[in-house]
This record gives structure tokens, C-alpha cells and sequence, in this order.
């Protein structure tokens, strides 16, 4: 049975009966016996070159680190360079303590910022926001927008990019 079938069947027949107690934050968690047969149905699925192909898995620890003109830093953890992937990008970006990214736009794609740590203020389109660990901005194409790392700690953060990003596509306004 398709794993994602199974799982919505049993949570719909009986989500109470499969979760454990609620802890204090509201949030629900799978009991062991859900975990138990989700768990039996994923690895009895067949595997190998009859299946659908070998997974593809783009190590962290290999790709390079570039350093833009405004200091910040960055890796690409999937594109069109580095894996399958044909029409986005994932990037994982460090901005320096105290450093801010210049502004500029995108004619051609949209972003999505999620801060993984450290705390900044973002500013889209003129109005400004302090962002911390957790928080995601969506970038829409064409808004104007920078990022600026607090004083006292990196500010890390995953970039996603549709169409996958270029350089070509950076476009500076200050």
C-alpha cells in the first residue's frame, strides 16, 4: 500500500487514538504504532535500479563556499550546477554579524527567506521587520529588498529560488 495512502487512511479512521498526549505547546506527535507501521511500509517499498532510479543526494560538505561583493556568503545546496533539479535553487547563506546585503531585485524569480538563526532586520519594498530564528519572508519578482545581520551574531538563513538563481537576475539598487 502507497505509504502516504496508509497514512492518511489510519489519521483519518482515528487521529486521536494514534497520537500521544498533547504536549504544553499544543502540538501532536505520532504514537510509536503509527511511527511503527509507517516506518514497515517505507522500507518494505522495493529499491534499486528497478525502482525509480538511485536517490539523489547532494552533500552539504562539497559544495563551495562564494563570497559576494557585499559579504555575504553562500553555498548552493541544490541547482541546476550541482544536482537534477532544473527550475530552483536552495542556498544556505551566511551574512556576517553586522554586515547588511545590499538592496537589489529580481526581475525573473521569486525567493523565500527562512531564518535558521541569528536576528536581522529585512526590509521589502521600503518597509522594515526584525527576523529571527523560524521566520520566512517570501520575496515576490520585482520587490526590492536587503537583509541586515544583528551586531552580535551570523545570521544564517536558507535561500529557495524559483526559477533557480543566477547572477544575472541580481539586480542593485544601491
Amino acid at each position: 500500500m502507497n505509504p502516504r495512502l496508509l497514512l492518511t487512511c489510519v489519521v483519518l479512521s482515528s487521529s486521536t487514538a494514534l497520537a500521544d498526549p498533547q504536549p504544553e505547546n499544543g502540538a501532536r506527535t505520532p504514537s510509536a504504532a503509527l511511527e511503527s507501521k509507517v516506518s514497515e511500509e517505507f522500507t518494505s517499498r522495493p529499491t534499486g535500479a528497478g525502482a525509480s532510479g538511485p536517490i539523489e543526494v547532494v552533500r552539504l560538505s562539497e559544495q563551495p563556499w562564494y563570497t559576494a561583493p557585499d559579504h555575504a556568503v553562500a553555498r548552493q545546496l541544490f541547482a541546476p550546477g550541482n544536482s537534477r533539479c532544473t527550475s530552483m535553487s536552495l542556498a544556505e547563506i551566511v551574512i556576517p554579524a553586522g554586515i547588511a546585503v545590499r538592496e537589489h531585485f529580481h526581475k525573473q524569480r521569486e525567493e523565500i527567506y527562512h531564518i535558521v538563526s541569528g536576528k536581522g532586520l529585512m526590509t521589502l519594498d521600503g518597509r522594515t521587520v526584525e527576523v529571527g530564528p523560524g521566520d520566512t519572508v517570501v520575496v515576490h519578482k520585482g520587490e526590492r529588498h536587503k537583509i541586515l545581520a544583528h551586531k552580535d551574531a551570523d545570521l544564517q538563513m536558507l535561500v529557495a529560488s524559483v526559477p533557480a538563481w543566477v547572477e544575472s537576475d541580481l539586480n542593485f539598487t544601491e
